[in-house]
């Protein structure tokens, strides 16, 4: 725009109207401030645009250490983990109540559902039960290693970020 307001042929053309006012917002901004004129209260856009146009001139206090970014970033993995040990503590706390519950409750009342399970497992030819155990006690072992593995392996660390 040109100084008598109207849109010269190097301003920039846009689809929306509001859009090409607020472009035209930030350049009399940015001419006001480049000029050093006095502040209006009566536009609160223009100055927030005028203080914005200042504050992108002056040149920053004190450059950022060397690794910086590398600190933040240890310091908020730090916080999180501080948060996920007490977390970890309490669900391994809770399982274990639970585990010690359930187990109780099994041999309290045993005597109502033992003898239902063992009528069936009689029914079996004679050693499939024992295979059955066997294949579980594969199974337990595999997954318990690859379990132990993942947590105490290697590289512990590699599953705290998968977890």
């Amino acid at each position: 725009m040109n100084r008598n307001g109207i849109p010269s042929d190097n301003e920039p053309r846009f689809d929306d109207e509001r859009v090409a006012r607020e472009w035209r917002l930030q350049e009399r901004a940015l001419q006001e401030e480049r000029a050093g004129m006095p502040m209006n209260a009566g536009d609160p856009r223009l100055a927030q645009y005028r203080l914005l146009s200042r504050a992108l001139r002056a040149p920053v206090m004190e450059p950022i250490p060397y690794g910086f970014a590398a600190q933040v970033a240890r310091r908020a993995e730090s916080a999180a983990n501080a948060g996920d040990r007490l977390e970890r503590l309490l669900q391994t706390g809770l399982l274990g109540l639970l585990l010690a519950v359930g187990a109780g409750m099994m041999l309290a009342t045993s005597e109502n559902w033992l003898p239902a399970l063992q009528a069936p497992l009689q029914a079996l030819p004679q050693g499939s039960v024992s295979w059955g155990l066997v294949v579980a006690a594969c199974c337990a072992l595999t997954w318990g290693w690859d379990g132990a593995l993942r947590r105490f392996g290697p590289d512990p660390a590699a599953h705290a970020r998968a977890a």
